[in-house]
């Protein structure tokens, strides 16, 4: 079952023409004869939300708690993007994956990694933002000094 994005979000994004194209079955010369495998859809999207909690559960520990209403736009569409290259770049799939696919999925990963070294926030409600994520305050409790004991009669 997918966490922040739905099937009919990913549906939208994608569209319906495509997703026939790369997860459809029956008859390819007629779309009204197709249907969606929507299992090998929602392997997709479990697969890109999954890769993206690795690359962001150590910062964002809210991340785990996140469902498709409190997901922010721009983390559905990074997942969109994964989802479709996994799609269209599987061995048998109908659609070829094209640059613009490509590129997408590559810049989602790049983001995703510098959000994992603290280079790049997710805008998700609640949690800090502008570098405050990486920035937190660390106290230490520091013992007193023992020269003075030491050096005493010197």
């Amino acid at each position: 079952m997918t966490r922040f994005l739905t099937i009919e979000e990913f549906k939208t994004t994608v569209g319906l023409d495509e997703l026939l194209q790369v997860a459809g079955y029956g008859n390819l010369n007629d779309p009204a004869g197709r249907a969606l495998m929507v299992d090998k859809i929602e392997e997709a999207i479990v697969f890109s939300e999954e890769l993206l909690i690795g690359y962001a559960r150590a910062r964002y520990a809210v991340i785990e708690t996140l469902n498709p209403e409190t997901t922010p736009p721009v983390v559905k569409g990074h997942i969109s993007d994964v989802a479709r290259y996994r799609l269209r770049s599987r061995p048998g799939a109908q659609g070829q994956s094209d640059e613009t696919v490509k590129k997408r999925h590559d810049d989602a990963l790049a983001f995703w990694k510098l959000v994992a070294t603290g280079k790049a926030e997710l805008p998700i409600a609640g949690e800090p933002v502008n570098g405050e994520a990486g920035g937190s305050k660390v106290e230490a409790i520091i013992p007193p000094s023992r020269v003075s004991h030491i050096l005493k009669g010197w």
